[in-house]
């Protein structure tokens, strides 16, 4: 079980199956604490100086987070991470429900997912009866993913794994005409690509969705974008997806529909620690 305990003045404290961790957090730069005395009781701990981690008892080899139909092994890495964003928990729902009802004209509909990072989304998807195609740029992500879906008995799974940049996978996937039910996408405001070279959300992620709209299915088709960056929100993007040419047509004859909002954690205390926005797009 993952549980936000508090957060403020910078980072945030969190319950990872009883490991009790302590991390930066962005979001909780300016406000204060809510349970000062509840700080001093943490199990592991990250400083963004250093970049290293402190542990003062032992990070269970077995540590994992019940994500709903799945579970995820959570590790340290060196960037503060912990292999797991539990803030996506309702996005893994709504990217796995009633997907062969959704999508049933084929056993199994054709998911793409885009930074897909150690794989949490991929696990949902592949559960709900996915084919799914999982890209990331970054080795030690998409070895992760394959662990996890071990672990979770899915090694023989139809997943296909991918170190690859993303932009030019889609290209890829749009010349050999390409059709996918489902396209996940989680950028990261900043980035590299395998070979270096930068990547930017505010300015790289317009021709991205413009390919992936090349490959949709338009008769049956679902698309989640999820962000972290303070120059792109919710409403930037579906702004742009409502003027693209590719969904024009769908949504004239009235089979679109378009939802956002903003991703986040509860505290002990009822307080909500903003972590993104998310847009759903979908046939209907």
């Amino acid at each position: 079980m993952y549980q936000l305990l508090d957060f403020g003045n910078g980072s945030k404290l969190e319950s990872i199956s009883g490991h009790i961790v302590k991390r930066p957090s962005p979001a909780a730069e300016f406000v204060n604490v809510a349970k000062p005395k509840q700080w001093t009781k943490f199990d592991s701990s990250y400083d963004p100086n250093s970049k290293q981690w402190t542990h003062r008892s032992k990070w269970p080899d077995d540590l994992s987070v019940d994500c709903g139909g799945f579970r995820m092994p959570v590790r340290p890495t060196p960037f503060g991470h912990i292999g797991l964003f539990p803030e996506q928990s309702d996005n893994w729902q709504w990217i796995s429900n009633d997907a062969k009802n959704a999508l049933g004209h084929q056993d199994r509909p054709l998911a793409l997912n885009l930074f897909a990072y150690t794989g949490a989304s991929t696990l949902a998807l592949s559960i709900a009866g996915y084919e799914v195609v999982h890209v990331d740029a970054a080795k030690p992500n998409v070895a992760a993913a394959k662990i996890a879906a071990k672990f979770n008995g899915l090694s023989d799974a139809p997943i296909r794994y991918l170190v690859d940049d993303a932009a030019k996978f889609v290209a890829r996937e749009i010349r050999r005409r390409r059709r996918y039910q489902t396209i996940v996408l989680d950028p990261p405001a900043y980035g590299h690509t395998p070979k270096g070279k930068t990547w930017r959300l505010e300015r790289d992620l317009w021709p991205l969705l413009d390919d992936c709209l090349k490959l949709i299915d338009p008769e049956n088709f679902r698309m989640l974008i999820t962000g972290h960056s303070p120059q792109v929100n919710a409403m930037d993007v579906e702004e742009y997806l409502t003027r693209s040419p590719g969904l024009r047509e769908i949504s004239q004859r009235g089979q679109l529909k378009i939802s956002s909002g903003r991703s986040g954690l509860h505290d002990l205390s009822g307080r909500k620690l903003d972590t993104g926005f998310f847009v759903r797009i979908e046939t209907v």
